[in-house]
């Protein structure tokens, strides 16, 4: 079933977005796995794994791009008394953020961390599921394994809460009056505040499973995962106050009660305000909790986010977005991103914003391209077959399965616009789109019948991934309709015990690279694979010990290879994340991971290049974030050169050259001809760091910038503007 969504947020999105400093981090992720939603005098809060939504009448989002510590927030706590938004991790992780100005927390600009828990050597899981406030600055916190007391933006002491010998959970909290309550798997638990280690807990509602906790006008309820609700004034006397099916959590707003299920936002106290559906076709209703913000309901929802309630529908409020954070492949074309996952794929226009698509028959996808003619059309491999779409008038139609039925891995456009897709296990393995839209299968005595994956086209050949450990290589010959002329080969990764090659990509000189459960894998000789012994080579890197070498990520499971503008090579790894190495892979030029980066995880599943603007789209596990890199793909000439910042001011220290031709040699003098600055493209783009070859920043005044291609037969020259 496919499903155009039409998302109400996407209208508040702006549409053209202005030039990214280079160096700096875009977030892709999909606001969509709610968590929690909180009403602050300013804002409501939406609160969603990948960051928080801020709205009142338009949407500011943060993230760990901009303002947060971590991916994958769990709970979240507004204490007004303090102008604090506590936010907890399923790391263990911890933020605060606060301010007296709400602007500065809405900007992520006001960030305290609290890593304590998250480092601890203690043992036991670490998901932060609740916050509990005692007094001014002092929280309690529920985790998988400990409750933490914070004091003064500290964690001053641990504790847990235990059943037979044996430390629960704790997966919500509450106070009754000066009593503490914590929710666990074995019921409830109880101790007087005053206690600071809690140590004499008491049991009650015994060997019920307590999913979440709420104390409205003086009387605490609780939810069991049974569905049945209890009620208590006083922990000693409990009644059933009903049951509900699929119960998800509690909340309270404006003194009402919300009790959250599969099925309906039951309001407690006021059944006629319930909420069943958002009254739209389009959204699957997965509520999880509810608050109340100037008059109207809001629902954070555990697929789609943040919701507002207008009449007698709702309006999702999510900035502009993927459709989800689990993407499995990415493809660029003239600056166009494709995500693709199961059941989604969503468009990146250039500088523009996401558009979405909702399909059920794009399962097991394994690749995506996007045509080099019509960059409008775009091709997804999946399990049943080739998916075939197009955008027109920003909007997506579908067009309908092609003529392949089979599972398709693997598939690429040849130099002409010939798309070659090859089936798995199938009599008919090599499936071919002409230019002209005709499609037509043939069968191939190599290829027949054999699990064929992931493929890259270089030159005239087409390189795949056969089986875990095995390639294979085919030619379509002069005549791309008759198959008789056609060349295939299988051959093994040797001499290297490569258990699983992951990825494969050509580079702009058509060499291979091949992302192995060894490191990098490099074919140099790749013109002729059909009667040429084929040589595969590790690439060496620089060591600090005279006379070893070492060899590039040789430890990593290296998942994705993605080449830039300027031929250099990234390179994604299941654990490690990811690596910007030089044209011949030798030495490093970015190493970004978790720690050092916003990127969400250090499984990275996939990358692509834009070429037009240079951000490096990173696909991992957990969502999609952008880094905007130093080369884009080379112009045919200098008819549209950019420099920019133009004026260069104080505050600014980059400057960057763009629609250079490949390779350009760019020089950089004052107004008297004195040499500044000298350097090379890389593909398109070059950067200046606004300092003279002394390595001190150049004075105030007018700079010529001139340019010329590998040969000198094009020239140009430009001026810029610097003000100190």
């Amino acid at each position: 079933m496919l499903k155009r969504l039409l998302l109400a947020a996407n209208l508040l999105a702006t549409l053209a977005l202005p030039a990214q400093k280079m160096g700096s981090w875009r977030d892709h992720f999909a606001y969509t796995q709610g968590v929690d939603v909180v009403s602050t005098p300013n804002y409501v809060v939406g609160v969603t794994s990948a960051g928080l939504i801020f709205f009142d009448g338009e949407i500011t989002k943060i993230s760990k791009v901009n303002g947060l510590s971590d991916f994958g927030i769990t709970t979240a706590l507004y204490d007004a008394s303090a102008n604090s938004i506590l936010l907890g991790y399923d790391n263990g992780n911890i933020d605060i953020l606060r301010s007296a100005n709400p602007e500065l927390i809405s900007q992520g600009t006001q960030t305290l961390n609290l890593s304590t828990w998250k480092d601890s050597r203690k043992s036991g899981a670490k998901r932060v599921n609740r916050f509990l406030r005692l007094a001014e600055n002092r929280y309690l916190v529920a985790t998988d394994s400990r409750i933490l007391e914070l004091a003064n933006d500290e964690v001053v002491a641990d504790f847990s809460v235990e059943n037979s010998g044996d430390t629960l959970a704790v997966r919500d909290l509450a106070m009754l009056g000066d009593t503490i309550v914590a929710a666990t798997s074995k019921g409830l638990f109880f101790a007087e505040k005053t206690n600071p280690q809690l140590s004499a807990w008491q049991q009650i509602l015994v060997d019920s499973s307590v999913i979440s906790l709420a104390v409205n006008e003086e009387k605490l309820y609780a939810l069991l995962s049974s569905g049945t609700l209890f009620s208590s004034p006083d922990l000693q006397n409990f009644s059933a106050e009903g049951t509900f099916e699929n119960p998800r959590a509690l909340s309270v707003s404006d003194g009402e009660l919300w009790i959250s299920t599969a099925t309906i936002s039951h309001n407690f106290f006021a059944p006629q305000k319930s909420i069943s559906s958002y009254g739209n076709s389009f959204f699957t209703f997965y509520p999880k909790c509810v608050t109340i913000y100037k008059s109207n309901s809001y629902v954070i929802d555990l697929a789609l986010g943040l919701l507002q309630q207008n009449g007698e529908t709702f309006v999702q409020r999510t900035p502009d977005e993927p459709l989800q954070n689990q993407v499995a492949v990415l493809a660029e074309q003239k600056g166009k991103i494709v995500a693709v996952g199961n059941g989604a794929l969503s468009v990146l226009e250039p500088r523009g914003a996401w558009q979405n698509l909702a399909d059920t028959q794009l399962v097991n996808v394994g690749a995506a391209k996007i045509s080099r003619q019509n960059s409008n059309e775009i091709f997804v491999a999946t399990s049943n077959g080739v998916a075939q779409f197009s955008i027109a008038n920003s909007t997506l139609s579908y067009l309908g399965k092609s003529l392949v039925n089979s599972s398709i891995r693997g598939m690429d456009f040849d130099r002409n616009g010939n798309l070659f897709a090859f089936a798995e296990n199938s009599s008919l393995p090599v499936n071919l789109r002409q230019a002209n839209g005709s499609w037509s299968s043939f069968s191939n005595s190599t290829l027949q019948n054999k699990t064929l994956g992931k493929v890259a086209a270089a030159g005239r050949v087409f390189w795949g991934i056969h089986g875990e450990n095995q390639l294979y290589a085919y030619s379509a010959g002069a005549n791309i309709s008759d198959p008789s002329d056609d060349q295939a080969v299988i051959f093994s990764v040797a001499p290297f015990a490569v258990e699983k090659v992951y990825a494969i990509a050509a580079d702009r000189s058509n060499k291979i690279w091949l992302g192995t459960d060894k490191g990098v894998l490099l074919y140099s000789s790749t013109s002729d694979p059909f009667s040429a012994v084929l040589s595969v080579l590790r690439v060496k890197i620089a060591n600090d010990i005279p006379g070893y070498a070492s060899y590039l990520l040789e430890f990593e499971n290296v998942t994705a290879v993605a080449v830039d503008g300027g031929d250099r090579k990234w390179f994604g790894t299941r654990n490690a994340s990811a690596f910007l190495q030089t044209s011949d892979g030798y030495d490093e030029v970015h190493a970004f991971n978790t720690r050092n980066s916003p990127l969400p995880s250090n499984n990275v599943v996939d990358i692509a290049v834009n070429s037009q603007t240079g951000e490096v789209i990173f696909a991992t596990d957990k969502g999609v974030v952008g880094f905007f890199g130093e080369a884009t793909e080379g112009a045919t000439d200098f008819s549209k050169i950019k420099i920019y910042p133009n004026p260069l001011r104080p505050q600014m220290d980059v400057v960057t050259i763009t629609n250079l031709m490949e390779n350009a040699s760019v020089r950089i003098t004052d107004m008297a001809g004195n040499l500044v600055f000298f350097g090379t493209a890389n593909g398109g783009m070059l950067t200046w760091n606004a300092r003279n070859l002394r390595g001190n920043r150049v004075t105030s005044g007018v700079y010529l910038v001139f340019v010329a291609d590998e040969l000198g037969q094009q020239t140009e020259v430009g001026k810029l503007l610097v003000m100190n």
